[in-house]
C-alpha cells in the first residue's frame, strides 16, 4: 500500500470542505509548513491514521510529525495492525 497516498486522502477526509481543492503532497520529505496541511489539520490526520494503524490514543498524542515520512516512520514503530488497502483504510475513518 502507498503510504502517501493513503495519507493525501485521509487529509481529504480531515479537510472535508476543501477536499476537492487540496494538492496532494508528492515528496514525503516536504515540511507540513510548506504544505496547505494546518496544526488543526495535521492533528485531525494524526488522529485517523492511529485508528487506522491501531496506534493508542495514549501514545498517538506523543506524535509530533514534521513530514508524511516523520508520521510514517511513527506509526511503524507504534502500529497494532495495517490496513490492507486504501480503501479498507478510509472505511475504518469514514
Amino acid at each position: 500500500m502507498d503510504f502517501l497516498e493513503l495519507f493525501n486522502e485521509v487529509t481529504k477526509v480531515a479537510k472535508p470542505v476543501f477536499a476537492d481543492q487540496l494538492t496532494p503532497i508528492a515528496d514525503p520529505l516536504t515540511p507540513f509548513k510548506e504544505t496547505h496541511v494546518d496544526s488543526l489539520d495535521l492533528l485531525m490526520v494524526v488522529i485517523y491514521m492511529c485508528e487506522i494503524y491501531g496506534v493508542s490514543e495514549e501514545v498517538g498524542k506523543n506524535a509530533k510529525p514534521a513530514c508524511v515520512a516523520e508520521l510514517q516512520a511513527f506509526l511503524e514503530e507504534h502500529k497494532t495492525k495495517e490496513p490492507a488497502s486504501v480503501q479498507e483504510a478510509l472505511g475504518q475513518i469514514q
